[in-house]
């Protein structure tokens, strides 16, 4: 593999490994739901223009380049009983909660306009999750006004999980996020880039912690 020469090739490495409807439905099936799970095979991807569409309907000023950059990091899948949202982040940002509020919120909009609803008349509820790639733990010392004070979504945090947590997923996913983990100590991240457990993962993975989360730890 070649060394990464720009954060645009690393950040094609994250779309296309966490593009991948088992991708999503592992993070989502390990660290959120509790019985009953998703099939990554009834899992649809979603477009997410109708909702900038939708938010620029509503005054908002962000500018197309704006929305898709703000984006470009986020998966949007639907399923029979609610959509899922997985937001891939990298920096630590006070902005994170209005960033992920804002898109809830383009997003229900757009489900009025088309009815998509549930039998009983709802609307479809949105699972929002955050995977903070990073071997720091992410701290918000404020939360905009702009958001509401009771919104919440679930963050994932692979420098607060556990190496047993970590152990019980795919090797795949397991070894990125064990990379992410331990990316800051250059020793243990050439253990990882030599072990046999690397040399046996999937080529997006590979190429995910070969592009960029070794990107993250040399910049």
């Amino acid at each position: 593999m070649s060394t990464v020469n720009s954060l645009d090739d690393a950040i094609d490495a994250i779309k296309d490994y966490f593009g991948q409807e088992d991708v999503i439905a592992e993070v989502i099936n390990h660290f959120i739901l509790e019985e009953e799970k998703l099939n990554p095979s009834e899992m649809i991807p979603v477009d997410i223009m109708p909702i900038f569409y939708k938010l620029k309907g509503y005054g908002s000023k962000l500018t197309l380049e704006k929305f898709l950059s703000m984006y470009r990091n986020l998966f949007l899948m639907k399923t029979e009983h609610f959509y899922c949202v997985l937001l891939v982040e990298t920096e630590m940002s006070n902005a994170l909660p209005v960033k992920a509020c804002l898109f809830e919120s383009g997003l229900y909009a757009t489900q009025i306009e088309t009815w998509d609803c549930l039998e009983d008349g709802g609307l479809l509820p949105c699972i929002t999750v955050v995977l903070y790639l990073s071997p720091e733990p992410y701290h918000l010392s404020e939360i905009a006004s702009e958001c509401p004070a009771d919104y919440c979504f679930y963050m994932i945090e692979p420098a607060k999980i556990s190496d047993d947590k970590i152990d019980k997923l795919s090797e795949d996913l397991g070894g990125v996020l064990k990379f992410a983990k331990i990316s800051n100590d250059a020793m243990k991240r050439q253990e990882l880039l030599s072990s046999e457990e690397y040399a046996r993962m999937e080529d997006s993975a590979r190429e995910l912690i070969w592009r960029f989360l070794d990107y993250m730890s040399i910049n």
